[in-house]
């Protein structure tokens, strides 16, 4: 398994146990450093040749591609899957899984894909060019790493704006998201607003980034 984002990105944990804590504790087979992880977030169980995920009822909830499960509740992982711990994405790479045909051509990545490494956006695979703003980029990434859970605007401004100690009005983050937004979600041919296809405004809140 390989964390893709936080302090520990690029981090791979081998798969080696019948039973592997996952969370913020320093025991953790997992240690997941991310102040919205439980200590005790998840675990992961080795059965029958396969891996299972169970959520230890934790706080801030645990989805498997985009989805969260319920309180206590367990799934089933492929090869290639995404685990978001929190606010931390993990890649689960199951370790008897094996490519069978390298000649067929890979299909069009779907969604939106957002690099920090390179800072390049990624819409249905294709590079956004000309590339975001500084301002939007950190913006764009804060959403991406936080995707699936609605983000308030006084968090935003804290982690964005964080050289003014988050002083900025609500104004200037809607402004902010509505540029981003007309950016990756272009509107329809012969004008219109955008669709909401990834950004969703939660009103009187914040914002939510989907995977579209």
């Amino acid at each position: 398994m390989v964390c893709l984002s936080g302090p520990d990105a690029g981090a791979e944990y081998e798969l080696s146990k019948e039973q592997m804590m996952v969370g913020r504790s320093p025991g953790a087979y997992v240690n997941v450093n991310d102040g919205f992880a439980s200590r005790k977030h998840a675990e992961l169980h080795y059965i029958d040749n396969a891996y299972r995920l169970h959520d230890l009822e934790s706080k801030n909830g645990v989805f498997v591609n985009g989805r969260r499960l319920a309180p206590g509740g367990t799934a089933w992982l492929e090869d290639g899957d995404e685990v978001q711990i929190a606010s931390t994405r993990f890649r689960f790479h199951d370790p008897s899984a094996t490519i069978t045909a390298p000649f067929l051509e890979a299909l069009p990545e779907a969604g939106i894909r957002v690099d920090a490494a390179t800072r390049q956006v990624f819409i249905d695979g294709k590079a956004l060019v000309p590339p975001l703003s500084v301002k939007q980029f950190d913006l764009l990434w804060y959403l991406y790493q936080n995707r699936g859970r609605v983000v308030s605007k006084d968090e935003l401004a804290t982690h964005i704006w964080a050289e003014v100690g988050g002083d900025v009005f609500d104004a200037s983050i809607d402004r902010m998201v509505s540029r981003v937004r007309n950016r990756i979600e272009p509107g329809p041919a012969g004008g219109g607003e955008p669709q909401s296809r990834f950004i969703v405004t939660v009103r009187g809140y914040g914002y939510q980034l989907k995977e579209g």
